[in-house]
């Protein structure tokens, strides 16, 4: 490739950061409260698009999008730790508070099986997460 056509390449490849991860539930308002109360994401405004669903702030200018389908995934035949399993990971300061949030809400997680500070666990609907500490 020549050097004019490396130029245009890396600038259509300009990818700037994760904007949002959609994933699908089976009751938006359900799911909205554990993301909220467990993991004290805060509610986005969102417009009336037809279906339900709700926006959370993953941080910066980062969002997670539930998108409400009825019978969205199986949950029977996945993995049972989520490190196998589709997922989106979060960084977080320590993992020890979410930890003990997920403790109290009766959310079972399991620890990462590279020795990284990291925990996984899933929503009500099944979906995989990971909190991955940066302390």
């Amino acid at each position: 490739m020549n050097e004019a056509s490396m130029s245009e390449a890396e600038n259509r490849r300009d990818v700037r950061g994760l904007d949002h991860v959609s994933l699908l539930v089976s009751d938006a308002d359900a799911a909205c409260r554990f993301y909220a109360e467990v993991l004290g994401l805060a509610v986005l405004p969102r417009p009336d698009l037809g279906f339900p669903g709700a926006w959370l702030s993953l941080g910066g200018d980062q969002a997670l999008h539930l998108l409400e389908l009825p019978g969205p995934d199986p949950r029977e035949g996945r993995p049972a730790h989520g490190g196998r399993d589709r997922h989106f990971a979060l960084r977080v300061g320590a993992t020890a508070p979410f930890a003990e949030r997920l403790d109290a809400n009766g959310v079972p997680f399991t620890g990462s099986r590279s020795g990284r500070d990291a925990l996984f666990f899933r929503d009500p609907d099944g979906n995989a997460i990971e909190l991955l500490g940066s302390g």
